[in-house]
């Protein structure tokens, strides 16, 4: 079988990152596979394009229409490809499918968080449907990444059932893995992701208020690209907050450090189709307090420990966590066994699994 994956993200992105995980684990069941993916001789992930499987798809950007556009380039890349199957990684690039007749198309939709939580303006939502009706007609597979994420995909979408398969992500443990702990002067408390409303940073700020009020020496580390461009340095600033940093982006090849820099991951997300940050988290032997909007539950709540939403009993679980040494590692191998379940040649034997099975 040979197998075009298609990926409209760079490598140092979610996606971007799930295309190139995803696709190098597949390899190693079946060798008969290409990657094709975004290009820029300039970015950092251009050094990736010296491995013979992967081959590019240039592009050029056009700032807001950049999402509206990126298809068509990629249909231009793909134009003279030959697959049994081909694979999106994303709603952008199943469009691009979408111009090739007569294919057997597969596209990974990860969650359908922008039906769930309202982010995007109404055209980015609307574009974001009308891409769905177009994989419906052609009869695409969905892949989502949770059971939660399908219930979601069903309840939102009209999307027939038998074309959604669930195959959950996997947690690279070669890069996400305990270190030995460096000294700090206070109990550190971090965040990684986005920064956008649906990660509900407003109740992780709340909630480190009242530690703060009982604990002097704790502080708060939140990794997340541009925070100059959110609201949230301007909130610490008005809630009088002391030690919070703000670290902006981090690359991925210094995240397994900065996990196992932090003594306490709490995440207050209001929805997640996965939540890859909660299991990185486990795996760099750090215990998480988490929410359980969306998959959060499904997915980390074994390893995890669940709060509501809720300032006060965030802050209670914390501190409990800060007292008392003997709980405290007891959550962190719990979470260490927790997050083992989830690895990429699991989620490449489901989707080899799904290119297989007959829907009609």
């Amino acid at each position: 079988m040979n197998i075009a994956m298609v990926s409209c993200q760079h490598f140092t992105s979610g996606i971007g990152n799930y295309s190139f995980e995803l696709s190098r684990h597949v390899r190693e069941f079946n060798p008969n596979l290409k990657l094709y993916k975004v290009y820029k001789p300039d970015h950092p992930d251009a050094s990736y394009h010296t491995n013979t499987w992967i081959h590019p798809l240039p592009y050029k950007s056009f700032r807001n229409l950049h999402p509206y556009v990126l298809p068509f380039f990629l249909r231009q890349g793909l134009s003279k490809t030959h697959a049994d199957i081909y694979h999106a990684h994303w709603f952008l690039s199943g469009l691009a499918l979408c111009y090739l007749p007569k294919i057997q198309g597969v596209v990974t939709m990860h969650d359908v968080s922008l039906l769930h939580i309202k982010e995007a303006t109404q055209t980015y939502e609307n574009y974001y449907k009308w891409a769905l009706n177009r994989f419906k007609k052609r009869k695409f597979k969905l892949v989502v990444v949770s059971e939660t994420a399908k219930q979601d995909a069903l309840k939102y979408t009209d999307y027939p059932e038998r074309l959604i398969w669930v195959a959950p992500n996997g947690i690279n443990q070669e890069r996400f893995y305990p270190l030995r702990k460096e000294p700090h002067e206070k109990f550190r408390i971090i965040y990684s992701g986005g920064l956008g409303k649906r990660k509900n940073l407003d109740l992780l700020f709340q909630a480190y208020r009242l530690l703060k009020e009982k604990f002097i020496d704790i502080e708060l580390r939140i990794a997340g690209a541009y925070p100059e461009r959110t609201v949230y340095p301007k909130l610490v600033q008005d809630m009088a907050l002391k030690d919070v940093y703000f670290t902006g982006y981090i690359p991925d090849n210094e995240m397994n450090r900065f996990y196992n820099s932090g003594d306490l991951l709490i995440y207050t997300s209001l929805y997640e189709g996965f939540g890859f940050a909660p299991l990185e988290a486990m795996a760099a032997g750090v215990p998480v307090i988490t929410t359980t909007g969306g998959s959060l539950k499904e997915i980390s709540g074994g390893g995890a420990i669940c709060s509501g939403y809720n300032a006060s009993e965030i802050a209670s679980l914390a501190s409990e966590l800060i007292l008392n040494p003997n709980r405290y590692d007891d959550q962190v191998e719990k979470g260490l066994a927790w997050v083992k379940q989830y690895n990429w040649s699991q989620a490449a034997q489901q989707i080899l699994s799904l290119y297989n099975h007959d829907t009609v």
